[in-house]
């Protein structure tokens, strides 16, 4: 039996079992908000010097790991995936956690070198934009 929302079947529109709107939310929270290859077309885009392999962890760990990147933009996405990554992985943030130090007052000790890490991967970028050196 075919349930209408309206009385006239012109509009097609019918009523959704349980079922079908569960899977429908389901499919909406956890739809992949960004393509891989968008995220690695970015990536190498504007930070020209990261290494081949962490473009393509990043990339990944954007595209596939269940997180809500909804409304937030790909610059975003990838920003807050490698400050987060770098803080974790290359900084003794970890350890400065771990003796008692505040998280606020760890991220400010060791955010000037997590800037410095995503700053080199950059630096290749000002000097291709930059139309100064060329001569017309």
């Amino acid at each position: 039996m075919r349930l209408l929302c309206c009385p006239e079947p012109a509009h097609g529109c019918t009523l959704k079992s349980k079922r079908q709107r569960r899977r429908e939310r389901q499919e909406r929270r956890y739809r992949q908000w960004f393509h891989q290859y968008e995220v690695e077309y970015f990536i190498r885009r504007e930070y020209p010097h990261c290494p081949e392999a962490a473009v393509l962890y990043y990339a990944r760990s954007i595209c596939t790991d269940p997180k809500n990147w909804g409304g937030v933009s790909i610059e975003a996405a990838v920003d807050m995936t490698m400050q987060n990554h770098l803080r974790h992985e290359f900084t003794d943030y970890d350890q400065l956690l771990m003796v008692g130090v505040r998280r606020k007052d760890a991220r400010r000790r060791i955010q000037p070198k997590v800037k410095a890490m995503i700053a080199s991967w950059k630096e290749l970028g000002a000097i291709i934009t930059e139309p100064s050196n060329i001569k017309t």
